[in-house]
């Protein structure tokens, strides 16, 4: 829909509904209307991410391009870890009704902001005839697309898991009052940033694939040193998240980086199935984990998504190597995307 139509058409109805379903949130005391309103915000949000980064890619090229998205990504990736932090200090002095109302303050201001300098003719851009739902089937088929899309799905899945996980966690087997749980936030939240901003640095000076491959497995073990020491002790859980921030920090851009070069003239698409996939993730994750914590301790699920993620990452290895022998030619000695 974003290649079809100017994303500005698309973005200040969007905001519009977030505002009036925030509002509706906030005075509410039914819980039937309640729920209507939180779709309706989500629907209003949801357009959102998938426009900012479809107007990134119509702005910047190369180099720029991969700073722009790291950029873009870093504040996307911050919110969630953000958001527990600075919602318990706003419900615990508004109540509920204060994050909603200031949910509500942020998206005028978004609104304002966009309505004044949202371009209103971007740059255009030559788009593929396979778009709708065939598109999303040879995006599937595509063997990079389909790795980036798995890793991309478990990422949040797991990082998504971790953030639901970790106030039982931290209440209930080392006894923190929630102000103490907020602050250990802060390891994730700030390795997030790190991440994200090394990854702006290194993608000039590394190829996007290099950075990708090393990532993953960071990734990797990371989430199984999580798994194994997050009811040892407090240092090492708070090393093993501040190694996994980075991680997701710098792979979050990477990946959007990737498939925008992948698929040129559907990247508004790309990044819209991108996104899709990552919300399914987060959505899944704390849903399978929490179930998955009836049956099995935290130390040997935690430990499998770290296993499963790196086996993952040994197929996106193998496929890169082979195409690096296919295409030995390439200057920059990546795959052609």
């Amino acid at each position: 829909m974003v290649e079809k139509y100017v994303s500005r058409f698309i973005l200040l109805p969007s905001l519009m509904l977030t505002v009036l379903a925030s509002i509706g949130c906030a005075v509410t005391s039914n819980f039937t209307l309640f729920l209507v309103f939180r779709s309706l915000q989500a629907l209003g949000t949801a357009a959102i991410p998938l426009i900012a980064a479809a107007t990134i890619t119509d702005l910047f090229d190369g180099e720029d391009r991969g700073s722009a998205m790291g950029t873009y990504q870093t504040l996307l990736s911050i919110a969630p870890a953000v958001a527990p932090i600075l919602g318990g200090f706003i419900g615990d002095r508004y109540n509920y009704e204060g994050v909603f109302w200031s949910l509500v303050g942020t998206s005028i201001l978004l609104l304002i902001i966009n309505i004044l300098f949202f371009p209103k003719d971007p740059k255009k851009h030559k788009t593929s005839k396979r778009n709708g739902l065939h598109f999303y089937r040879v995006m599937v088929k595509d063997k990079m697309g389909s790795i980036l899309l798995s890793l991309s799905f478990l990422n949040f899945l797991i990082y998504f898991s971790v953030l639901v996980y970790l106030p039982v966690l931290l209440t209930s087997h080392y006894h923190l009052n929630l102000k103490l749980v907020g602050l250990l936030y802060l390891p994730m939240t700030i390795s997030l940033i790190a991440g994200s901003l090394l990854f702006k640095y290194i993608q000039k000076k590394i190829s996007l694939i290099s950075v990708f491959t090393f990532t993953n497995f960071l990734i990797a073990f990371s989430v199984i040193g999580f798994g194994l020491t997050h009811t040892v002790s407090l240092s090492l859980m708070s090393l093993s998240l501040f190694i996994y921030g980075m991680g997701i920090g710098i792979l979050t851009p990477s990946y959007a980086t990737i498939l925008t070069h992948q698929f040129e003239q559907n990247r508004a698409s790309a990044m819209g199935v991108f996104n899709f996939v990552r919300y399914t993730g987060m959505s899944i994750g704390p849903i399978l984990s929490g179930t998955l914590l009836e049956v099995l301790r935290g130390e040997i699920i935690f430990t499998m998504f770290g296993v499963i993620f790196g086996i993952i990452s040994i197929f996106g290895y193998l496929l890169v190597y082979n195409t690096k022998n296919i295409d030995k030619n390439s200057p920059t000695n990546k795959p052609s995307f």
